[in-house]
């Protein structure tokens, strides 16, 4: 689970069973997570069961035996299985809920791991292994997005696929491997025998992304990544010595070749024990409050914030990740569950300006706005902190409230097809998630949006202003250092029945996507400002935009 609580009317009150739901958390390919109340008032999180999921006895044997996994894994790195139905529907599992970005989240947003944080990020999840494996458990889809990163410590989630030792690897459904291919194991790919070290290359490929934020085996697409995972040899620069040779051993196409999960905690740490190796971990970085009474933890280096959970930055002005590694008892709870997580959070933009003006007045058809004009036609308002405002000859933003994003419809009417959208964009607040851009095809709700974070990082997305879809991302950051203005482009053409959109940053490409899943018609276009899943006690997210232009590409 990831976050602070927010909009509980987000889904309409009802129950499973003795469980109030509260909101959607995420939706996997065997069923949906809710956030609920449980009868004695903890938060939970219960993930019911697709029901034409149930209808074979197969699953419903599977789906019995990873709940029965789940409970064998020892407490100290397992969010209990606290309930469960499986004798009719829905079939659904309750655990323990959990606060918390994912490694995915931070490295995507705040850039690659670096040095202890790394360090106790690798100790962590090799310590989750060797427990899981100790119960008899082959996780089978490690991964960035299954490592929650929580006040106490990272968390090794979701048991959707895991199975157990010496079970057939082949019960899969039709036409599907178990897993991301991106952090698989090669002989999982080839319809080989999964056992325990496909875990231990999974780890590997992890740490080898927390620690240079992009993927060993790097290919354009699923079938370049999935030949270069059994073939070729896994890109590790970037990541330094010891830690490079260890998860080069942990990435040997020979499976026999890797160490167990056991063998590689203790050449982390000498700890072979993982209950013991929990507690010296627990003593390498600061701690935070239990919340649940017990022994007095040590005052935590890192204090929760107002949404409920530790956050990983010392200072937001700088990019600098702090990992929270320990806490009460023992220390480092690394945690196994049958969740998916991060949801988008609330709520639309800001209303539209009326177009004015059309596309043309050049040989080529354009428009220019540099903004020193206070009458161009661009929508104004200020409310305490949110506000849109001419100043200094050029347009500002700042944005709390009201969804994730804010939009500014460019004063603008009779747009062609295909448009090229062009904006001076500099994000002024310090939280490196924070984005700002220009947008095309907008219509209704939706919109396609290229985005230039804080950290530099450069996304396209498709969405509305209170959740989306990523369609494309920077493996790196395309602007330097944080915080500095450049040109943002977005670049929004019909190819047949898809949409091709493109994202240039000072006017080279650095990204692009294809939409073929219904794709936008032509529409408004104008400016965003925003950051994914934002809170309602977050800062607000500023930006300031120059030289607005409108072309056709």
């Amino acid at each position: 689970m990831s976050s602070a609580d927010t909009d509980e009317a987000a889904v309409p009150a009802r129950r499973v069973g003795p469980y109030r739901l509260v909101r959607e958390l995420g939706r996997g390919g065997m069923g949906i997570v809710h956030l609920a109340d449980a009868p004695d008032g903890r938060r939970v999180a219960i993930k019911i069961i697709n029901s034409e999921m149930t209808e074979t006895a197969d699953f419903r044997e599977r789906f019995r035996r990873e709940v029965t996994a789940a409970r064998q894994v020892r407490s100290f790195c397992t969010a209990p299985v606290l309930d469960a139905n499986m004798d009719g529907e829905p079939f659904y599992v309750v655990t323990e809920y959990i606060q918390g970005p994912t490694l995915e989240r931070i490295v995507s947003s705040h850039g690659p791991l670096t040095g202890s944080d790394l360090d106790g990020l690798a100790v962590g999840v090799a310590t989750a292994l060797a427990a899981i494996h100790s119960a008899g458990v082959v996780h089978r889809d490690l991964k960035p997005e299954n490592i929650l990163l929580s006040p106490f410590g990272p968390r090794v989630i979701d048991f959707g696929i895991a199975r157990r030792l010496g079970t057939d690897h082949r019960i899969t459904r039709a036409g599907q491997s178990m897993g991301t291919p991106a952090f698989m194991a090669p002989e999982g790919l080839v319809d080989k025998p999964i056992t325990a070290a496909a875990d231990v290359f999974s780890w590997g490929s992890v740490i080898a992304y927390a620690g240079t934020g992009r993927l060993a085996f790097h290919g354009e697409n699923v079938g370049q990544v999935l030949y270069k995972t059994v073939y070729g040899e896994p890109r590790l620069d970037g990541l330094k010595q010891p830690l490079r040779d260890i998860v080069a051993r942990t990435m040997a196409k020979d499976p026999a070749m890797r160490p167990t999960a056991a063998q590689l905690l203790e050449e982390l740490t000498g700890q072979s024990d993982t209950e013991r190796a929990a507690r010296s971990v627990g003593r390498v970085g600061p701690t935070v409050p239990s919340g649940n009474g017990g022994s007095p933890s040590p005052t935590p280096a890192l204090p929760p914030s107002s949404d409920g959970f530790t956050r990983y930055f010392t200072d937001k002005r700088k990019s600098r990740r702090r990992l929270v590694l320990g806490g009460a008892g023992a220390a480092l709870a690394l945690t196994v569950a049958l969740t998916a997580i991060l949801w988008p959070d609330s709520d639309g933009g800001s209303p539209a300006a009326s177009p004015t003006r059309s596309l043309g007045g050049s040989p080529g058809g354009g428009l220019q706005d540099d903004f020193s004009d206070a009458n161009s036609g661009w929508e104004t308002g200020h409310v305490n902190e949110e506000f849109e405002l001419y100043r200094d000859g050029s347009f500002t933003v700042s944005h709390v409230s009201g969804g994730s994003y804010r939009v500014q419809r460019a004063p603008v009417s009779a747009l062609p097809e295909n448009v090229e959208v062009t904006a001076t964009v500099r994000v002024d607040s310090p939280h490196p998630a924070d984005e700002a851009g220009v947008y095309c095809r907008g219509g209704g709700d939706m919109r396609y949006d290229v985005l230039l974070m804080r950290s530099g990082l450069v996304r396209i997305r498709k969405g509305d202003s209170r959740s989306g879809t990523e369609l494309a991302r920077t493996a790196s950051p395309a602007v330097t250092p944080p915080g500095t203005a450049a040109r943002v482009t977005a670049v929004c053409a019909a190819s047949g029945a898809e949409v091709e959109v493109k994202a240039l940053i000072d006017g080279q490409q650095v990204a692009a996507a294809t939409d073929g899943q219904a794709p936008l018609p032509a529409g408004a276009i104008g400016l965003v400002t925003g950051r994914e899943e934002r809170l309602a006690t977050d800062a607000a997210t500023r930006a300031t935009f120059d030289d607005f232009t409108l072309g056709r590409p």
